[in-house]
């Protein structure tokens, strides 16, 4: 074999060493759109401000938000380019496999769970993992999912203003209130939502859930009011017994709404107090 022939050999080892690097190491696998969430008081019913309540809840696998998990599933159908990041600043080596159980045992989509691998909380944590990966990925969309409960509001605001390029869209879960216990209130050009209806509504105003998935959502909701009972403990919930949810404004307007939809406004007014209402003529 010929020095240059040889040159031009090793030149395509090389070559091809570095596309399969490129292709598979998982920090060069780009997605179109991330949807980066939150899990305690976003997905899962925890109640993170009450010191007792959210220890009770650390292994309880069966209680979340009615509709969440139908919600990103008719995400990750719809959109084949997509990848779902949960992100929790609960110690790795005490919670990871509960949140694992959680998420897995009710069929949210997961692509990977970023938890703190130290035992002390790292405030910037969540601000580490999603740079990291907006970095990495270089999505053209996030949907960030979080909660008014602890810094989710604030992190995501954040991220947006280091990141103006990247198309978002933030919606937090008022599951708290600034006139209680809030003190990380939903911010401006943030979305607010209470239940699993609004947040489909909204992300398919987005073009980003079918119109066609959104009837199975409502009727997941309506189904759980007509059950859901003030003194029930655990399991699928709308509305924990603990939620205050006063800062909530619905921001819907519909011509010719379902009878269940009308029926979902009028509890979420009812427990909320809300200050906003939607035109339903």
């Amino acid at each position: 074999m010929t020095a240059p022939h040889q040159k031009r050999t090793a030149f395509l080892l090389l070559w091809s060493f570095w596309v399969s690097v490129l292709v598979c190491s998982p920090s060069f696998t780009f997605a179109k759109i991330l949807v980066i969430s939150d899990i305690d008081d976003t997905l899962k019913i925890s109640h993170v401000i009450s010191t007792v309540d959210s220890i009770l809840s650390a292994f309880d696998d069966k209680s979340y938000f009615t509709g969440m998990p139908e919600v990103l599933q008719s995400l990750a159908k719809n959109n084949p380019d997509i990848e779902f990041h949960y992100v929790s600043l609960a110690p790795r080596f005490f919670m990871e496999q509960q949140h694992l159980n959680f998420l897995t045992k009710n069929n949210f989509p997961i692509s990977e769970l970023h938890m703190n691998p130290g035992t002390l909380q790292d405030p910037d944590l969540k601000q580490k993992v999603i740079r990291k990966l907006l970095e990495d990925k270089k999505p053209e969309l996030v949907i960030y999912l979080g909660d008014n409960g602890q810094f989710d509001s604030l992190v995501y605001k954040q991220m947006t203003l280091e990141f103006p390029e990247t198309a978002s869209h933030t919606y937090i879960r008022e599951v708290y209130s600034k006139f209680g216990s809030s003190k990380f209130p939903t911010q401006e050009g943030q979305t607010g939502f209470v239940t699993s209806v609004e947040l489909a509504l909204d992300l398919n105003e987005k073009g980003l859930l079918p119109a066609a998935d959104y009837p199975a959502i409502e009727k997941l909701v309506f189904d759980q009011l007509k059950l859901e009972s003030s003194r029930q403990l655990g399991g699928l919930r709308i509305f924990p017994a603990w939620q205050d949810c006063r800062d909530f404004i619905w921001r819907w307007d519909f011509r010719d709404p379902s009878e269940d939809l009308i029926a979902i406004e009028i509890a979420i007014e009812k427990k909320c107090a809300v200050s906003g209402k939607a035109s339903l003529d």
